[in-house]
């Protein structure tokens, strides 16, 4: 039995069903009495379930054009480079006209020459 064989390393004294507690322990479960078992039946027990594994059948018609490709740049890099071209104003001193005037062509800035108001 199964409490026997747990039972051997147990000293002598604690081998009585009332002192021995891993005997007290096991005596409830269902491996303890033969008799809990009369119910199962070796049919209804180990069935072994044959289906055809379920297969994916798409419902869209997707384009064999549409190619996975990795992007170099990171999202965070192009988030930055988009927000920086957004945020960044033009500046006339920094361009050259359309015209084709230089920047140091007065007529281009926007600021006005101090006046000398002394008195």
């Amino acid at each position: 039995m199964v409490i026997d064989n747990l039972c051997r390393n147990v000293p002598k004294e604690y081998n009585r069903p009332s002192n021995n507690p891993i005997a007290e322990f096991l005596s409830g479960l269902p491996s303890y009495n033969p008799s809990n078992f009369t119910k199962c039946s070796e049919d209804s027990g180990n069935r072994i379930c044959i289906k055809k594994p379920s297969v994916y059948l798409p419902t869209r018609d997707y384009a064999s054009e549409q190619i996975i490709v990795t992007e170099k740049t990171t999202i965070l890099l192009r988030y930055l480079h988009q927000h920086w071209d957004k945020n960044q104003p033009d500046r006339k001193r920094d361009y050259v006209s359309a015209n084709g005037d230089s920047e140091d062509d007065p007529s281009t800035h926007n600021k006005r020459p101090r006046l000398d108001n002394t008195v």
